[in-house]
């Protein structure tokens, strides 16, 4: 049973820590980088095709279409598109669209998930619970905005709620150990054709729609290492996370992780996964990767170790790990980016200590990468890059790196590297312009977005200055897009065309969620459950609290485990009991927290001889 008084001195210590990191280095308030952590994550579920809810489309209703699109309007269903996605019948709906186009390229689509994930177990007190999966909070009130505190909470960190719908993909696109999906839609059609996504459905199959059916589908049988690998890790990774919130999901997730993983050890090794697509004598196979895929294939390993404990994970990883023994084959001059994942392998060996062999070794190559590779000759502001597409993801990317090193070395402070990055995209830059779309009040007016402008009139798109503004009084100017952006603050040029600055995509956000997940579990830290070995052992007793953070009602949810008599009491920081309920032989209880100052508290439920105990936020 848990010492009520254990668990409340642990508390207040909890609650004291909370101011004790250093700020100095951070040059915006506390709540904006909440601000900005909820619109670059939320960001996601404005990239969702298939059935599940997108919010910047979900109220749309096309008005005038350009006649160029071909639009067949019985095709349309609001808030929805790409119905139609499917192997003969075998459905592949859902996932992410790339940026402001709308294919699934798998390079960046399984890199980006595990990214986002890996974030969130490094950091997850920097991860909160302000909205639902499915943002009725917002929908309903035609308020989409931060400011106007519209999400409802659902007792599921943000994160994992948009993270769940990539994984919910990847348990289609891995179908078996032979057979691999990693594309959905036709990059060269899709570009040809301006309009909502939801529009894009009742176009013809021939320009890249799916009225007539299914989109360009592409499957591998082989030589998708890279992707496959990545997507073994986001699902053991999510096994792991998901498992507090449905332990049966989170067995999917873990059985198909390992179904990829056995695609990965029996199919052709390799990157070049398929015959180039020519169209109008064009190469258009996007985002071309070097044929590099151990270092993928090691945090698979290692994932999937963390996650079932099998030691011949273990003994795989560190297989693959003859590579830290050669500098050259490390220090690859670059930056961290779906092209290269060589800082993942060394954080997730790094991850493992003296557990693995090889723990040490790699925790010294993720030192050389931020106290040498990535460090600027002058200034804090990190910028290792080779072109001018898209800059801004490689800061961003190496940002994270550092918080991850900073998880490894035990640092208490932030990192002077990560914060003047990250401020730098969000407006602490010479021109005070923030890159991130709807973040301040100068940012890209005219990012290189389709669904934001919410238009179907292609001659919009082709006639900048007709397109709608993406202004402070735009109901969705809070996109949380991160465009490419420009590391010379007097080079950037807010134009729609401009794709090399003003397009972002999910592998553009990813880093920077992470790095902001990490200033904000410094900062503005989410109370975690300070649990001992027993209320470990115990987390089915109690499924989860609703809404958290909560303002007025809240339900505790009770676990198959929990029957008969049970009392619930909240308990606030002095260990005073504030309320309590008795109930007996419900599934769940309602409690009146209206009356509660703002600030941490405990419930503890008692049912028998058990209790456990949770924490929650009164806002």
């Amino acid at each position: 049973m848990v010492k009520l008084k254990y668990l409340v001195v642990c508390f207040l210590c909890n609650v004291m820590c909370i101011s004790a990191f250093a700020q100095d280095n951070l040059s915006f308030e506390k709540e904006q980088y909440q601000k900005a952590l909820w619109m670059t994550t939320r960001f996601y579920g404005a990239q969702r095709m298939g059935d599940g809810v997108n919010w910047l489309i979900a109220t749309h209703v096309p008005g005038e279409v350009s006649e160029d699109v071909q639009f067949d309007s019985s095709k349309f269903v609001q808030g929805k598109s790409f119905l139609n996605d499917a192997d003969g019948d075998y459905d592949l709906t859902g996932g992410w669209f790339d940026c402001g186009d709308y294919v699934l390229f798998g390079q960046t689509f399984y890199y980006s998930a595990y990214l986002l994930l890996l974030g969130y177990t490094a950091f997850p007190e920097g991860y909160p619970d302000f909205y639902s999966e499915d943002y009725h909070g917002y929908i309903d009130s035609d308020d989409y905005t931060w400011e106007g505190k519209q999400g409802k909470p659902d007792g599921i960190p943000d994160i994992l709620n948009e993270v769940k719908y990539a994984t919910d993909f990847m348990l289609k696109a891995v179908r078996d150990n032979q057979t691999f999906y990693y594309q959905k839609g036709d990059g060269y059609w899709d570009h040809k054709v301006w309009c909502t996504s939801s529009v894009r459905s009742g176009v013809p199959n021939a320009i890249g729609g799916d009225a007539d059916g299914p989109r360009m589908i592409m499957k591998a049988t082989g030589k998708a290492t890279a992707m496959a690998s990545q997507a073994a890790s986001a699902l053991a990774v999510m096994a792991r996370a998901y498992a507090p919130y449905d332990k049966d999901y989170a067995a999917a997730c873990l059985e198909k992780a390992k179904v990829a993983c056995e695609f990965v050890e029996t199919t052709e090794k390799g990157t070049s996964w398929g015959e180039p697509l020519v169209a109008d004598g064009k190469d258009q196979n996007f985002y071309h990767v070097g044929d590099r895929y151990i270092h993928d294939m090691i945090v698979m390993y290692v994932e999937l170790y963390k996650t079932t404990n099998d030691p011949e994970y273990l003994r795989k990883a560190e297989e693959n790990c003859d590579w830290m023994n050669d500098m050259s084959l490390y220090d690859y001059n670059f930056s961290l980016c779906y092209d290269h994942r060589e800082d993942l392998a060394a954080y997730a060996i790094a991850s493992l200590g003296a557990t693995s062999t090889y723990g040490a070794k790699a925790l010294e190559i993720l030192g050389f990468y931020v106290n040498t590779m990535y460090k600027p000759t002058s200034g804090y502001l990190l910028n290792k890059q080779t072109d001018d597409w898209g800059v801004l993801r490689y800061p961003a990317n190496q940002a994270f790196v550092y918080a991850l090193y900073d998880k490894l070395t035990s640092s208490e402070t932030i990192n002077p590297y990560t914060s003047t990055s990250i401020d730098y995209i969000m407006g602490r830059n010479g021109r005070n312009f923030s890159y991130i779309v709807g973040f301040g009040d100068k940012y890209p007016s005219k990012p290189h977005h389709r669904n934001v402008y919410r238009t179907d009139i292609r001659k919009l798109a082709l006639e900048k200055d007709k397109l709608p503004s993406i202004d402070n009084n735009y109901k969705f100017s809070q996109l949380g897009y991160l465009v490419g952006g420009s590391l010379n603050d007097g080079e950037y040029t807010d134009e729609v065309s401009g794709y090399e600055g003003t397009e972002g995509g999910v592998d553009y956000n990813a880093g920077l969620v992470g790095a902001l997940g990490y200033i904000n579990s410094k900062i503005n830290p989410v109370p975690q459950v300070l649990a001992s070995v027993e209320t470990t052992e115990r987390e089915e007793m109690v499924c989860v609290l609703s809404p958290n953070p909560v303002q007025d009602h809240m339900n505790i949810h009770f676990g198959k485990f929990i029957k008969g008599l049970v009392k619930v009491e909240v308990i606030d920081a002095l260990g005073c009991v504030r309320t309590s309920k008795v109930v007996s032989g419900q599934s769940y209880c309602s409690l009146d927290c209206g009356g509660l100052d703002k600030g941490i508290y405990l419930v503890r439920v008692v049912a028998g001889e058990e209790s456990f105990v949770k924490q929650f936020i009164k806002k």
